[in-house]
Protein backbone atom coordinates (compact mmCIF):
# COMPACT_ATOMS: atom_id res chain seq x y z
CA UNK A 1 0.00 0.00 0.00
CA UNK A 2 1.76 2.91 -1.60
CA UNK A 3 2.25 6.10 1.61
CA UNK A 4 -0.02 8.97 0.36
CA UNK A 5 1.12 12.37 1.23
CA UNK A 6 -1.03 14.18 3.60
CA UNK A 7 -2.44 17.53 3.24
CA UNK A 8 -4.49 20.04 5.62
CA UNK A 9 -5.26 23.54 5.94
CA UNK A 10 -5.88 25.61 9.33
CA UNK A 11 -7.94 28.62 9.21
CA UNK A 12 -8.02 30.83 13.21
CA UNK A 13 -10.71 33.68 12.80
CA UNK A 14 -10.62 33.03 8.87
CA UNK A 15 -7.32 33.37 7.89
CA UNK A 16 -5.04 30.77 6.86
CA UNK A 17 -2.03 29.64 8.53
CA UNK A 18 -1.15 27.11 6.67
CA UNK A 19 1.75 28.19 5.26
CA UNK A 20 3.15 29.21 8.91
CA UNK A 21 2.60 26.02 10.33
CA UNK A 22 3.22 24.24 7.52
CA UNK A 23 7.53 23.29 8.41
CA UNK A 24 6.66 22.79 12.68
CA UNK A 25 3.48 20.65 12.23
CA UNK A 26 4.09 17.68 14.66
CA UNK A 27 0.58 16.19 14.37
CA UNK A 28 -2.60 16.91 14.07
CA UNK A 29 -6.10 15.44 16.01
CA UNK A 30 -9.53 15.41 15.43
CA UNK A 31 -12.11 13.53 17.50
CA UNK A 32 -15.99 13.44 16.42
CA UNK A 33 -18.03 11.70 17.78
CA UNK A 34 -21.97 11.24 18.26
CA UNK A 35 -24.21 12.21 21.01
CA UNK A 36 -22.62 13.25 24.27
CA UNK A 37 -18.98 13.96 23.61
CA UNK A 38 -17.82 17.62 21.70
CA UNK A 39 -16.10 17.05 18.79
CA UNK A 40 -11.87 18.32 19.92
CA UNK A 41 -9.16 19.20 17.93
CA UNK A 42 -5.37 19.63 18.77
CA UNK A 43 -2.41 20.78 16.95
CA UNK A 44 1.29 20.10 18.06
CA UNK A 45 3.38 22.29 16.89
CA UNK A 46 7.62 22.59 17.32
CA UNK A 47 7.50 25.84 18.99
CA UNK A 48 11.60 26.89 16.98
CA UNK A 49 12.39 30.06 19.37
CA UNK A 50 8.54 30.85 20.37
CA UNK A 51 8.22 32.29 16.68
CA UNK A 52 4.35 31.40 16.19
CA UNK A 53 2.00 34.14 17.49
CA UNK A 54 -0.37 32.65 20.70
CA UNK A 55 -3.78 32.33 19.13
CA UNK A 56 -6.07 33.34 21.61
CA UNK A 57 -8.47 31.46 23.64
CA UNK A 58 -12.25 31.95 22.40
CA UNK A 59 -10.63 32.16 18.83
CA UNK A 60 -12.58 30.09 15.90
CA UNK A 61 -10.61 27.69 14.34
CA UNK A 62 -11.20 25.14 11.35
CA UNK A 63 -9.09 22.40 10.25
CA UNK A 64 -9.53 20.58 6.43
CA UNK A 65 -7.37 17.08 5.97
CA UNK A 66 -6.65 14.97 3.23
CA UNK A 67 -4.43 14.05 0.93
CA UNK A 68 -2.18 15.65 -2.16
CA UNK A 69 -3.86 15.24 -5.39
CA UNK A 70 -6.88 14.31 -3.80
CA UNK A 71 -8.37 17.14 -2.60
CA UNK A 72 -9.20 18.29 1.43
CA UNK A 73 -12.84 18.07 3.17
CA UNK A 74 -13.92 19.63 6.32
CA UNK A 75 -13.14 17.90 9.68
CA UNK A 76 -13.34 20.26 12.51
CA UNK A 77 -15.12 23.71 13.29
CA UNK A 78 -15.05 25.37 16.67
CA UNK A 79 -13.44 27.41 19.21
CA UNK A 80 -10.17 27.66 20.41
CA UNK A 81 -10.28 26.93 24.35
CA UNK A 82 -6.73 26.21 25.65
CA UNK A 83 -3.14 26.84 24.43
CA UNK A 84 -0.22 25.15 26.16
CA UNK A 85 3.12 25.78 25.90
CA UNK A 86 5.71 23.26 27.14
CA UNK A 87 9.26 22.78 26.98
CA UNK A 88 12.77 21.00 28.35
CA UNK A 89 16.32 21.31 28.26
CA UNK A 90 17.16 18.73 26.38
CA UNK A 91 14.01 17.78 24.31
CA UNK A 92 12.86 21.32 22.88
CA UNK A 93 9.58 23.16 23.00
CA UNK A 94 5.77 22.44 21.94
CA UNK A 95 2.69 24.22 21.75
CA UNK A 96 -0.51 22.86 21.38
CA UNK A 97 -3.02 24.33 20.46
CA UNK A 98 -6.75 22.63 21.28
CA UNK A 99 -10.06 23.60 20.42
CA UNK A 100 -14.26 22.21 21.09
CA UNK A 101 -16.85 22.07 18.73
CA UNK A 102 -18.57 23.30 21.64
CA UNK A 103 -18.01 27.34 22.84
CA UNK A 104 -17.05 26.53 26.74
CA UNK A 105 -18.12 30.28 27.33
CA UNK A 106 -21.37 30.24 25.38
CA UNK A 107 -24.67 30.12 27.75
CA UNK A 108 -25.45 26.96 26.40
CA UNK A 109 -24.14 25.39 29.97
CA UNK A 110 -25.99 27.88 32.06
CA UNK A 111 -28.86 25.93 34.03
CA UNK A 112 -32.65 27.48 32.82
CA UNK A 113 -36.05 26.79 34.37
CA UNK A 114 -39.15 26.95 31.91
CA UNK A 115 -41.62 25.21 30.30
CA UNK A 116 -43.84 24.86 27.25
CA UNK A 117 -46.91 23.44 26.96
CA UNK A 118 -49.13 21.74 23.79
CA UNK A 119 -45.48 22.44 21.39
CA UNK A 120 -43.97 20.47 18.93
CA UNK A 121 -40.32 19.21 19.66
CA UNK A 122 -38.97 20.94 16.75
CA UNK A 123 -40.66 24.48 17.83
CA UNK A 124 -39.55 23.98 21.62
CA UNK A 125 -36.03 23.41 20.27
CA UNK A 126 -35.81 26.20 18.09
CA UNK A 127 -37.11 28.69 20.56
CA UNK A 128 -34.72 27.26 23.49
CA UNK A 129 -31.61 26.79 21.31
CA UNK A 130 -32.26 30.41 20.56
CA UNK A 131 -31.86 31.76 24.03
CA UNK A 132 -28.96 29.36 24.50
CA UNK A 133 -26.87 31.31 21.82
CA UNK A 134 -27.42 28.61 19.19
CA UNK A 135 -29.26 27.36 15.89
CA UNK A 136 -31.53 24.26 16.13
CA UNK A 137 -31.09 21.78 13.06
CA UNK A 138 -33.47 19.09 13.52
CA UNK A 139 -34.14 15.87 11.73
CA UNK A 140 -37.97 16.34 10.19
CA UNK A 141 -39.35 12.96 11.56
CA UNK A 142 -38.25 14.43 14.93
CA UNK A 143 -39.17 18.20 14.65
CA UNK A 144 -42.66 16.82 14.20
CA UNK A 145 -42.99 14.99 17.77
CA UNK A 146 -45.73 16.73 19.65
CA UNK A 147 -46.01 16.84 23.26
CA UNK A 148 -48.37 18.05 26.09
CA UNK A 149 -45.43 19.71 28.36
CA UNK A 150 -42.03 20.39 27.33
CA UNK A 151 -39.62 21.56 30.48
CA UNK A 152 -36.46 22.72 31.39
CA UNK A 153 -36.14 22.32 35.13
CA UNK A 154 -32.89 23.34 36.33
CA UNK A 155 -30.79 21.85 33.52
CA UNK A 156 -28.52 23.67 31.02
CA UNK A 157 -29.74 23.77 27.14
CA UNK A 158 -26.83 21.07 26.86
CA UNK A 159 -28.41 18.34 29.89
CA UNK A 160 -31.66 19.46 28.71
CA UNK A 161 -30.83 18.34 24.59
CA UNK A 162 -29.31 15.15 25.96
CA UNK A 163 -31.79 14.13 28.61
CA UNK A 164 -34.48 14.26 25.56
CA UNK A 165 -32.66 12.93 22.96
CA UNK A 166 -32.38 9.86 25.20
CA UNK A 167 -36.36 10.20 25.57
CA UNK A 168 -37.15 10.50 21.50
CA UNK A 169 -34.47 8.11 20.08
CA UNK A 170 -32.11 11.15 19.07
CA UNK A 171 -28.56 11.78 19.00
CA UNK A 172 -27.76 15.25 20.39
CA UNK A 173 -24.59 17.49 20.01
CA UNK A 174 -23.36 20.86 19.29
CA UNK A 175 -21.12 21.56 16.56
CA UNK A 176 -19.74 24.99 15.15
CA UNK A 177 -22.63 27.01 16.79
CA UNK A 178 -25.44 24.70 15.58
CA UNK A 179 -27.74 22.31 18.19
CA UNK A 180 -28.33 18.96 16.19
CA UNK A 181 -30.94 16.46 17.20
CA UNK A 182 -30.26 13.10 14.21
CA UNK A 183 -32.58 10.16 14.45
CA UNK A 184 -30.25 7.54 16.25
CA UNK A 185 -29.46 4.99 13.66
CA UNK A 186 -31.10 6.54 10.82
CA UNK A 187 -27.95 6.94 8.59
CA UNK A 188 -28.80 10.82 8.09
CA UNK A 189 -27.79 14.11 8.39
CA UNK A 190 -30.32 16.80 10.50
CA UNK A 191 -30.46 18.07 7.08
CA UNK A 192 -32.22 14.61 6.19
CA UNK A 193 -29.16 14.05 3.20
CA UNK A 194 -27.81 10.11 3.37
CA UNK A 195 -24.93 10.39 5.29
CA UNK A 196 -21.74 8.83 3.13
CA UNK A 197 -21.14 4.94 3.64
CA UNK A 198 -17.31 4.72 3.89
CA UNK A 199 -15.66 0.87 2.95
CA UNK A 200 -12.89 -0.65 5.14
CA UNK A 201 -11.25 -2.84 2.47
CA UNK A 202 -8.08 -5.26 3.40
CA UNK A 203 -5.23 -4.96 0.47
CA UNK A 204 -6.89 -1.65 -0.22
CA UNK A 205 -7.38 1.37 2.46
CA UNK A 206 -7.98 -1.10 5.43
CA UNK A 207 -4.87 -0.65 7.87
CA UNK A 208 -6.23 -2.05 11.11
CA UNK A 209 -9.14 -3.58 12.88
CA UNK A 210 -10.31 -5.01 16.20
CA UNK A 211 -13.98 -5.86 15.59
CA UNK A 212 -16.46 -8.36 18.17
CA UNK A 213 -19.36 -8.46 16.34
CA UNK A 214 -21.58 -10.43 18.54
CA UNK A 215 -21.96 -9.37 22.31
CA UNK A 216 -24.59 -10.91 24.47
CA UNK A 217 -24.85 -9.37 27.34
CA UNK A 218 -26.03 -5.97 25.97
CA UNK A 219 -28.72 -7.46 24.51
CA UNK A 220 -31.98 -7.99 25.15
CA UNK A 221 -35.72 -9.53 23.37
CA UNK A 222 -37.98 -6.85 25.16
CA UNK A 223 -37.56 -3.14 26.46
CA UNK A 224 -40.31 -2.67 28.56
CA UNK A 225 -41.20 1.30 30.16
CA UNK A 226 -43.92 1.87 32.63
CA UNK A 227 -46.27 4.48 32.42
CA UNK A 228 -49.33 5.88 34.62
CA UNK A 229 -52.69 5.26 33.07
CA UNK A 230 -54.79 8.26 34.35
CA UNK A 231 -58.19 7.00 33.30
CA UNK A 232 -57.57 3.45 34.97
CA UNK A 233 -55.83 4.79 37.90
CA UNK A 234 -52.83 2.27 37.73
CA UNK A 235 -49.36 2.20 36.29
CA UNK A 236 -49.34 0.06 33.21
CA UNK A 237 -46.47 -1.23 31.06
CA UNK A 238 -45.29 -0.36 27.46
CA UNK A 239 -43.58 -3.33 25.33
CA UNK A 240 -41.52 -3.22 22.43
CA UNK A 241 -39.26 -6.71 20.69
CA UNK A 242 -36.42 -6.18 19.61
CA UNK A 243 -34.51 -8.76 16.64
CA UNK A 244 -32.18 -9.93 18.62
CA UNK A 245 -30.82 -13.24 18.44
CA UNK A 246 -29.60 -15.21 21.47
CA UNK A 247 -31.51 -14.00 24.86
CA UNK A 248 -34.60 -13.54 26.24
CA UNK A 249 -33.70 -11.10 28.67
CA UNK A 250 -36.23 -8.23 29.11
CA UNK A 251 -34.57 -4.02 29.22
CA UNK A 252 -36.62 -2.27 31.46
CA UNK A 253 -36.16 1.63 32.08
CA UNK A 254 -35.86 2.72 35.30
CA UNK A 255 -37.61 6.06 34.56
CA UNK A 256 -41.66 5.97 34.83
CA UNK A 257 -43.32 7.94 31.54
CA UNK A 258 -45.96 10.21 32.01
CA UNK A 259 -48.79 8.54 29.78
CA UNK A 260 -49.02 5.78 27.21
CA UNK A 261 -47.42 8.28 24.47
CA UNK A 262 -44.18 8.67 25.97
CA UNK A 263 -43.75 5.28 26.75
CA UNK A 264 -43.84 4.38 23.43
CA UNK A 265 -41.72 6.99 22.32
CA UNK A 266 -39.38 6.13 25.17
CA UNK A 267 -39.33 1.97 24.40
CA UNK A 268 -38.77 3.06 20.89
CA UNK A 269 -35.48 4.60 21.58
CA UNK A 270 -34.76 1.90 24.13
CA UNK A 271 -35.33 -0.08 21.38
CA UNK A 272 -32.54 1.48 19.80
CA UNK A 273 -29.77 1.96 22.06
CA UNK A 274 -30.11 -2.31 22.04
CA UNK A 275 -29.58 -2.48 18.55
CA UNK A 276 -26.66 -0.43 18.34
CA UNK A 277 -24.89 -1.95 21.40
CA UNK A 278 -25.42 -5.58 20.22
CA UNK A 279 -21.63 -5.64 18.51
CA UNK A 280 -18.50 -2.91 18.66
CA UNK A 281 -14.98 -2.60 17.35
CA UNK A 282 -13.28 -0.36 15.38
CA UNK A 283 -11.07 0.15 11.96
CA UNK A 284 -8.17 2.21 11.05
CA UNK A 285 -7.93 3.26 7.65
CA UNK A 286 -6.36 5.84 5.06
CA UNK A 287 -7.83 9.37 6.14
CA UNK A 288 -10.98 10.70 4.38
CA UNK A 289 -13.30 13.32 5.76
CA UNK A 290 -16.51 11.69 4.49
CA UNK A 291 -16.21 9.79 7.77
CA UNK A 292 -18.96 10.87 9.76
CA UNK A 293 -20.90 9.91 13.23
CA UNK A 294 -23.92 7.93 12.22
CA UNK A 295 -23.09 7.20 8.79
CA UNK A 296 -22.38 3.28 8.42
CA UNK A 297 -18.69 1.51 7.29
CA UNK A 298 -18.66 -1.28 5.47
CA UNK A 299 -15.65 -4.10 6.22
CA UNK A 300 -14.24 -6.15 3.57
CA UNK A 301 -11.71 -8.75 3.38
CA UNK A 302 -11.39 -8.72 7.32
CA UNK A 303 -13.26 -12.66 7.70
CA UNK A 304 -15.73 -13.92 7.33
CA UNK A 305 -18.38 -13.24 10.31
CA UNK A 306 -17.00 -10.11 11.07
CA UNK A 307 -16.86 -8.52 7.02
CA UNK A 308 -20.39 -6.71 7.00
CA UNK A 309 -21.83 -3.33 7.80
CA UNK A 310 -21.81 -1.19 11.06
CA UNK A 311 -22.88 1.91 12.32
CA UNK A 312 -20.50 4.23 13.32
CA UNK A 313 -20.30 6.08 16.30
CA UNK A 314 -17.24 7.90 16.49
CA UNK A 315 -14.14 9.16 14.00
CA UNK A 316 -10.78 9.91 15.32
CA UNK A 317 -8.64 12.27 12.47
CA UNK A 318 -5.33 11.58 13.38
CA UNK A 319 -2.23 13.33 10.46
CA UNK A 320 1.47 13.43 11.29
CA UNK A 321 4.29 13.44 9.27
CA UNK A 322 5.64 10.16 10.60
CA UNK A 323 2.95 7.79 9.53
CA UNK A 324 0.25 10.43 6.93
CA UNK A 325 -3.02 10.94 7.44
CA UNK A 326 -5.70 7.53 8.91
CA UNK A 327 -9.16 7.87 10.49
CA UNK A 328 -10.26 5.35 13.22
CA UNK A 329 -13.82 4.57 13.05
CA UNK A 330 -15.32 3.19 16.31
CA UNK A 331 -18.49 0.78 14.77
CA UNK A 332 -21.53 -0.53 16.98
CA UNK A 333 -24.62 -1.84 15.65
CA UNK A 334 -23.75 -4.77 12.82
CA UNK A 335 -26.34 -5.06 10.49
CA UNK A 336 -27.19 -7.59 7.58
CA UNK A 337 -24.35 -10.27 7.72
CA UNK A 338 -22.39 -8.51 9.97
CA UNK A 339 -21.82 -11.34 12.84
CA UNK A 340 -22.65 -14.26 10.73
CA UNK A 341 -20.30 -17.34 9.66
CA UNK A 342 -22.07 -18.73 7.36
CA UNK A 343 -19.87 -21.64 6.58
CA UNK A 344 -19.79 -24.95 9.04
CA UNK A 345 -18.07 -25.05 12.04
CA UNK A 346 -15.49 -27.06 10.80
CA UNK A 347 -16.21 -25.66 6.81
CA UNK A 348 -12.68 -24.51 5.29
CA UNK A 349 -10.51 -25.31 8.11
CA UNK A 350 -7.53 -27.82 6.94
CA UNK A 351 -6.87 -30.09 10.33
CA UNK A 352 -5.99 -33.27 11.23
CA UNK A 353 -7.32 -32.82 15.00
CA UNK A 354 -10.40 -35.42 14.48
CA UNK A 355 -7.34 -38.08 14.72
CA UNK A 356 -6.07 -36.76 17.65
CA UNK A 357 -6.67 -37.66 20.88
CA UNK A 358 -8.16 -35.44 23.76
CA UNK A 359 -5.59 -34.27 25.89
CA UNK A 360 -2.85 -34.78 23.40
CA UNK A 361 -0.33 -32.35 21.39
CA UNK A 362 -0.66 -32.96 17.47
CA UNK A 363 2.32 -33.80 15.71
CA UNK A 364 4.33 -31.14 13.67
CA UNK A 365 4.39 -31.21 10.20
CA UNK A 366 7.51 -29.21 10.08
CA UNK A 367 10.74 -31.39 9.03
Amino acid sequence: MPFREPAYRVDINGTDYTDRFKPLVKNIEVTDKDGLTSDTCSITLADVDGQIAMPKGGDKMQVHLGHVGQGIGLVFSGTIDEVRSTGTRGGGRELRISAKGVDAAGKAKEPQQKHKDDATFGDVAKEWAKEAGLEAVISENLASIKDDYWAMQGESFIAWGQRVAREIGATFKIQDGKAMFVETNGGKSASGKDLPTINATWGDNLLQWDVSPVLLRPRHKTVRVEFYDSKRAKIRTKDVEVDSDGTSAEFQTRIQAPDEKNAERRAQAGKKRVERNSGEGSVTILGTADAKPEGNCIISGARPGVDGTYRIEGVKHTLSKRSGYTVQLDLKQPQNDAGKDSRTKTGSARSNSSNVEAGSVPSSNIG
